[in-house]
């Protein structure tokens, strides 16, 4: 062959290869292997790099007030760069930071492609945006993967997830999660819909007038928070009757000592010498409890930095007892910061956040955020109605703070009878089935940082055909531990997580406490194989090792996880197989 003939023929050669490798194609489902990562190489100006990878988010921009009426906006800004996955380039397509606070890196930053941003109607079968997350608060690199997994295999609405090698410039970032963005292609796949109304979640919940607060993704926006306002209406409760609360005067002490540990909460004991005022009791040295707390039970100086609990007693009187025996619901409604044990003339009838045997000095075991604290949360004492009795009451509460330096703490305190239906009146608005499953999931998971755990991490989709919210999980990389990061403390649930307004609520109710507990008993029986799962960690950590960057071996743990598959089905049967579950750790 002449060197001609052979430069032609080479040349057609090169034309035909490169046309068809233009010509390839990618499906949704090649993002999304099982058993290989799929290869994204990143081009882009150093310039470009460089201010993507130091925008950041402060607590500041990420919490401001203003998020009560509108989501705070994204700090994070899109540049141009090139991206080619498994071969196929996409070129001119938009990039940006992603990440809240735990997840931000600079080195090795989570990163959202928007395929459209430059070139409108690019897409890989509809998706048009994608989500490598850096894992850099998951040790295990496998909280994702595994995740997304269980909640699919249980029949609960998610992204799928797969693992990405990324580099930059040709420089190796390690093993990334691609997860599946919750968009239009996931709707139609889960529901068999994409025309409802979908929110993103993030550190928000159904409280009053925080409506705005949700990030509109997709659909009705005005349909979509009229469907919110009936939520937070919903778990508000309805028009109920107070025959304790408002203005009424009481006596506060902050202990300093043991010495009335068994007496102080009981109707006989003389209270004289105790601080008088009313009802609202705590300190704020900021701004957001101050227009709670009454002036005479002001008590900044004697606790910030001093003490972390308060002992209240509110004398009542009860005319009849017919109404409190005949009602629906009989309710202690709290605003609290952070936790309580609440007494009825003598006797135990609700907590929160508080340790099994609460002392003179003793601190919450948790805390919340203000926006749900400053608002009411109602607990069912109705299997409390014999505590009560004609002539004069006593309500006390045990109020704890989450530690001596706090900036706030709050006790408010009413007591009600309401004929409002929670359950009829939420699973109306939000699907059952789903909801309960979801939550479960939430649990057994151990998904600290989603919506049960953090109001954190989730969306709500307003499902056309059903005209209900369905949760689906988001940022999923703070499953398989025991404990929250925010929260260190091993008295709390280890079953389930109830820090959503909406678990919070229903989990009052003695007949959801059984329902969340067939559900987790199923959840366990079918999708929590402890030998399936962790020869599944080690089938992952073999296909993931050859690709993990220098940087990232730093803080590569892959037996974290494998701890928690091995104790996780005892520590949760501690508390779903007792009689009941407690309403509150004991």
């Amino acid at each position: 062959m002449s060197g001609n003939l052979k430069n032609i023929v080479l040349g057609l050669a090169a034309i035909l290869f490169a046309s068809a490798s233009y010509a390839k194609e990618l499906k949704l489902d090649d993002l999304f292997p099982k058993s290989r990562l799929i290869e994204v190489h990143i081009t882009i100006s150093e310039q470009n790099w460089d201010k993507l990878r130091y925008q950041r988010r402060t607590r500041e921009n990420a919490l401001p007030p203003s998020r009560k009426f509108e989501p705070p906006p994204s700090p994070y800004s899109y540049v141009k760069a090139n991206v080619t996955i498994d071969g196929v380039t996409f070129k001119n397509i938009g990039i940006r930071k992603k990440g809240f606070l735990g997840s931000q890196d600079t080195e090795r930053p989570s990163l959202k492609v928007k395929l459209d941003y430059y070139e409108k109607n690019r897409n890989i079968d509809g998706l048009r945006n994608l989500t490598f997350n850096n894992n850099r608060q998951d040790r295990s690199l496998m909280s994702q993967f595994m995740g997304y997994r269980i909640w699919d295999e249980a029949g609960s609405p998610g992204s799928r997830c797969a693992y990405a090698k990324v580099t930059v410039n040709g420089r190796n970032l390690g093993v990334y999660s691609h997860v599946e963005t919750v968009r239009e292609p996931l709707l139609k796949r889960e529901f068999g819909n994409d025309k409802g109304t979908l929110f993103e979640g993030t550190v928000v919940d159904f409280y009053p007038e925080w409506e705005g607060s949700f990030e509109l993704k997709t659909g009705d926006n005005k349909k979509g928070r009229e469907h919110i306002v009936k939520v937070i209406n919903a778990l508000q409760g309805g028009s109920g009757k107070s025959f304790f609360g408002g203005f009424a005067s009481g006596y506060a002490w902050v202990p300093t000592s043991d010495k009335n540990d068994n007496e102080w909460f009981k109707p006989e004991f003389n209270d004289l010498s105790w601080k008088k005022g009313i009802n609202g009791a705590g300190y704020e040295t900021g701004q957001g409890f101050e227009k709670l707390i009454s002036p005479n039970f002001n008590f900044i100086k004697q606790m910030h930095n001093k003490a972390t609990s308060l002992y209240l007693r509110f004398p009542f009187e009860l005319k009849s007892l017919d109404e409190i025996q005949s009602t629906k619901n009989l309710l202690l409604r709290m605003k609290c910061d952070d936790g309580f044990v609440a007494y009825i003339n003598g006797y135990e009838v609700a907590r929160y956040n508080s340790p099994p045997s609460p002392e003179w000095n003793s601190m919450a075991t948790g805390s919340g955020d203000d926006g749900s604290n400053a608002t009411f949360s109602a607990f069912n004492i109705n299997k409390h109605r014999d505590k009560f009795r004609t002539g004069e009451n006593l309500l006390a509460i045990h109020g704890m703070n989450i530690s001596l330096s706090s900036s706030d703490f709050l006790q408010v305190a009413e007591l009600q009878t309401n004929e409002h239906d929670y359950q009829t009146a939420i699973w109306d608005l939000i699907d059952e089935k789903a909801f309960y499953r979801f939550w479960a999931l939430e649990g057994l998971l151990s998904f600290w940082d989603g919506y049960s755990g953090n109001r954190n991490n989730y969306f709500i989709y307003l499902n056309p055909k059903t005209k209900k919210f369905h949760f689906m999980p988001w940022g999923a990389d703070c499953l398989f531990e025991k404990f929250s990061r925010l929260r260190v403390d091993r008295r709390s649930p280890r079953s389930v997580r109830l820090q959503g307004l909406v678990a919070r609520k229903l989990y009052q109710i003695p007949s959801v406490r059984k329902k969340y507990a067939s559900t987790m008993k199923e959840l366990m029986t079918k999708h929590w194989n402890e030998e399936k799962l962790l020869a599944e960690t080690k089938r992952i950590e073999a296909m993931l090792t050859p690709h993990i960057s220098d940087y990232q071996w730093r803080s590569v743990r892959f037996d974290a996880i494998r701890e928690f598959i091995r104790n996780r089905r005892e520590d949760v049967e501690i508390e779903i197989n007792g009689e009941d579950m407690p309403i509150w750790p004991k």
